[in-house]
């Protein structure tokens, strides 16, 4: 875990609810609030490399509702292909050929594990992973 200037991570995970640290200064006295990131969290992004890991990150883990984009800079044709759809299992995405400079998007994925490669290069594979939203509870 990485320590900062108040000796915490301020990005951390704590259990499946993602949440940031936020420090609070009154007077001298410096306070840590704890916010929840929202369900509805902004979209998340994956580069594609030419080089490994060739999608950048190569496992991910999204609450559920989050939409995530993958983006290729490279010069090259790929693809965002769900496991699923190249066997007798459910195929839950699948971007065709994406050129140069352009981006694929899915805005909403139920919970579960989806592993994906590229069609063109099998080589390039990536993981994702949806869970449950999490949704801070009020006592």
């Amino acid at each position: 875990m990485a320590v900062t200037k108040y000796g915490i991570n301020r990005k951390m995970i704590f259990g499946k609810r993602p949440f940031v640290y936020k420090p609070l200064k009154i007077g001298g006295l410096v306070l840590l609030m704890m916010s929840f990131a929202s369900a509805a969290a902004s979209t998340f992004r994956i580069t594609l490399n030419t080089f490994s890991p060739y999608y950048s990150p190569k496992f991910v883990q999204i609450a559920a509702g989050t939409p995530i984009s993958w983006e290729n800079p490279t010069a090259n044709i790929h693809s965002i292909t769900h496991d699923g759809c190249i066997s007798d299992e459910q195929c839950d995405f699948d971007s065709g050929p994406i050129g140069p400079n352009r981006t694929f998007t899915v805005n909403h994925l139920p919970p579960g594990y989806y592993p994906y490669h590229c069609s063109f290069h099998p080589i390039m594979r990536g993981t994702l992973v949806v869970i449950e939203s999490a949704s801070p509870s009020e006592t």
